[in-house]
C-alpha cells in the first residue's frame, strides 16, 4: 500500500509530505484547492507522461517520492529480477527539470523506464471519471474474468502454455525434417537440383584465384611477349649483351686470381653472370609459352561466370560452395532416412493437439461457469447502484488456441430493459461507466492484484440513495484494498477512516496548496461543509455530519 507521498515544486504544491493509512483515505477540500494535483503527482511518479508546465512557477525542477510498504509478491519478483533489494519499503522517486531532463529511481537506484509500468500496475490503480475507459477495451475483458475466477483458470492456462510450447517444439522438429509429405518432396526436389548444379560444375578449391591469374596473364600476353623479347635481346642476344659483357669481364679478371681483392670481384661477377643466365632462361621459357589464345580466354571467362553464379546462391567462395554441398547432401540423406521419425512426430503432434483441445475446452467450461457467477454479481451491484433496468452479459467466441486458451471474451451491456445487449463501448454512457467501474471493483475486491486504488471523483453526478450505495461499495472495497478517494459527496466521505484536508493559501504573494491530516471535530466540520457547501456551516449540517460518521 502507499505509505507516504512527498511532493516538491509540483504545480501549486511547494513541499508537502502526505501520510496514508490502510483502508479508506479521503481527500477533502474546496474545488480548486489542489486535491487533483496530489493525484496527478502520484500518477507522474508512477509513470504518467511528464509535463514541464507542471513545474512550480520560478522553480527549475519538480520531484515526487512515493513510499510503498507491504508490497505483494509480484512487485517483489520484479525487483528481484532487476537485482534490487526490498527491505520492507519500496521507494519510487521521479524528477523532471525545466530543460526536459528526467530521472527515475527505485530504492535509490536508477530504474529502467520501460519496466516502470509493469511495477506500478501491481501497486496502484487509478479510477477517475475518465479511467473507466479501460472497461471499454475488449482486450482487458478476458483477464478481468480470469482474475475473478482465480487459481483454477491460472492452472489450466499454465497447461495450455506448456502444450503450446510442446507443439512448437514438435513443429520445429518436423520442419527440420522437411515438414509434411508434400513439403518434404518439394524440399528433396530442390536439394537434388542444388546438388546436381554444384557437382556438375566440378569445382576445385583454389581454382578461382588461379583462373583470375591466368585470365589476367592471357589478356596481357601480347605485351608480355614484346617486353620479354626486348629484355632477352639486351640481356643475351645482341652484341654486346649483358651476359657477354659479364663473361668477358669474368675471363679478364681470372688472370689476376693471385690478388685477393681482384679475385673476390671476379667471384662476384661470376655469380652475377650465372644469376643473369638463370633469369634469361626463365624469361625465355615464359616467352616461348606466351601465346594469345582467344578461345582459352573465353573458356576462362565462362568458368569465372559460372563460379560467380554459384557463389550468389550457395556461398561467397568456392570453398564455401563446397561446404554448402556437403551440408545439403547430409540434409537430403536425413530427409530420405527420416520417414519413420516424421511419422512418430506426426503422431505426437496429433496427441498434443488433442490434449490442447481438451484443456482449452475444460478452460472454457470453467470460464463460462465463472462468467455466470460474475454476471449475477455485477447485475446485483448495478441494481444496488440504481441501475435496475440494465443487463450485463459475458459473451464467448471460440478462437485459435493461444497462451490464454481458445476463448475470445467480450463484455456486453444494455442500459434499458428490453434492449438487446451490445458491446460495452457502444451503449454505456459516462455516468453508467462510472457505476459499472465501481461495480467491477467491488466484485473484484480481494481478487485484484493491486493494493491501492485511487478514486478521483467517481461519484460525480450521483446523489441521494445511489450515493449511499456507492459509499457502501467503497467501504467494502477498502476492507481488502487501500483506497485514496477525492469526493464532494458527504455520505461517501463519511465512510472514510482517514481524512486529509487540502487547502489553497497565499503566502508572500504566491499561491500554494497544502495538505494535512484531520482529527476529531475537524472531520465533522469538513463533512458539514460538504453538506452546506459554504465556509460558515450550520448546526444542522454539523449534526447531520455527526450522524453520517456515527452510521459509517
Amino acid at each position: 500500500m502507499l505509505s507516504s507521498l512527498t511532493i516538491s515544486n509540483f504545480a501549486l504544491i511547494k513541499k508537502e509530505t502526505i501520510d496514508f493509512k490502510s483502508g479508506f483515505n479521503c481527500l477533502l477540500g474546496q474545488s480548486g484547492a489542489g486535491k487533483s494535483i496530489i493525484i496527478d503527482a502520484l500518477s507522474f511518479c508512477l509513470g504518467a507522461k511528464s509535463d514541464k508546465s507542471l513545474i512550480r512557477s520560478g522553480e527549475n525542477m519538480m520531484r515526487v517520492d512515493a513510499v510503498f510498504v507491504d508490497v505483494g509478491d509480484e512487485a517483489k519478483q520484479i525487483l528481484a529480477d532487476l537485482e534490487l533489494d526490498y527491505d520492507g519499503e519500496l521507494i519510487i522517486s521521479r524528477t523532471l527539470s525545466a530543460d526536459g531532463k528526467s530521472s527515475l529511481k527505485v530504492n535509490g537506484f536508477p530504474f529502467p523506464a520501460k519496466s516502470l509500468k509493469s511495477l506500478t500496475e501491481v501497486l496502484a490503480d487509478f479510477c477517475g471519471q475518465h479511467d473507466s475507459v479501460g472497461l471499454l477495451n475488449a482486450n482487458n475483458h478476458l483477464s478481468i474474468l480470469d482474475k475473478f475466477i482465480g487459481k483454477e483458470v491460472e492452472t489450466l492456462k499454465e497447461k495450455v502454455v506448456a502444450l503450446l510450447e510442446k507443439r512448437r517444439e514438435i513443429d520445429k522438429q518436423i520442419a527440420s525434417l522437411g515438414g509434411d509429405e508434400s513439403e518434404r518432396e518439394r524440399t528433396k526436389e530442390l536439394l537434388n537440383f542444388q546438388i546436381k548444379e554444384i557437382e556438375d560444375a566440378n569445382l576445385v578449391a583454389g581454382e578461382e584465384e588461379e583462373l583470375r591469374s591466368r585470365f589476367s596473364f592471357i589478356s596481357s600476353a601480347e605485351r608480355i611477349f614484346e617486353v620479354l623479347s626486348e629484355c632477352l635481346l639486351k640481356l643475351d642476344e645482341q652484341n654486346p649483351s649483358v651476359t657477354g659483357a659479364l663473361h668477358e669481364v669474368k675471363s679478364s679478371l681470372s688472370e689476376f686470381s693471385d690478388f685477393k681483392e681482384i679475385d673476390a670481384c671476379r667471384e662476384r661477377i661470376e655469380n652475377c653472370y650465372y644469376e643473369v643466365k638463370d633469369v634469361v632462361d626463365t624469361l625465355d621459357e615464359v616467352k616461348r609459352n606466351t601465346d594469345f589464345d582467344p578461345k582459352e580466354l573465353e573458356r576462362i571467362d565462362a568458368r569465372l561466370d559460372l563460379i560467380k553464379s554459384l557463389s550468389r546462391k550457395y556461398g561467397r567462395t568456392v570453398e564455401a560452395i563446397l561446404e554448402y554441398l556437403q551440408k545439403i547432401k547430409a540434409q537430403l540423406e536425413a530427409l530420405e532416412n527420416g520417414e519413420e521419425t516424421l511419422s512418430k512426430l506426426g503422431k505426437q503432434r496429433a496427441e498434443v493437439e488433442g490434449e490442447l483441445k481438451n484443456v482449452c475446452q475444460e478452460l472454457s467450461k470453467v470460464r463460462k461457469a465463472g462468467a455466470k457467477e460474475f454476471e449475477a454479481l455485477i447485475m446485483a451491484e448495478l441494481g444496488e447502484l440504481e441501475m435496475k433496468g440494465t443487463h450485463f452479459k459475458v459473451n464467448f467466441e471460440e478462437c485459435e488456441p493461444n497462451k490464454s486458451g481458445a476463448d475470445d471474451v467480450k463484455f456486453m451491456f444494455s442500459a434499458n430493459l428490453g434492449q438487446d445487449v451490445k458491446d460495452l463501448h457502444k451503449t454505456a454512457s459516462g455516468g453508467e461507466l462510472s457505476r459499472l467501474l465501481l461495480a467491477f471493483k467491488n466484485v473484484m475486491s480481494g481478487k485484484d492484484r493491486v493494493q491501492t486504488i485511487i478514486f478521483d471523483e467517481i461519484d460525480s453526478g450521483i446523489s441521494g440513495r445511489t450515493a449511499g450505495k456507492l459509499a457502501e461499495k467503497l467501504s467494502n472495497i477498502s476492507k481488502f484494498t487501500q483506497i485514496i478517494c477525492i469526493t464532494h459527496t458527504p455520505v461517501v466521505a463519511s465512510r472514510a477512516k482517514e481524512f486529509i484536508l487540502v487547502e489553497k493559501k497565499v503566502s508572500d504573494g504566491n499561491t500554494i496548496s497544502t495538505a494535512r491530516a484531520l482529527e476529531g471535530e475537524e472531520i465533522v466540520l469538513e463533512i458539514a461543509r460538504l453538506i452546506d457547501g459554504a465556509k460558515e456551516v450550520s448546526q444542522t449540517a454539523i449534526d447531520h455530519a455527526k450522524k453520517l460518521l456515527n452510521e459509517a
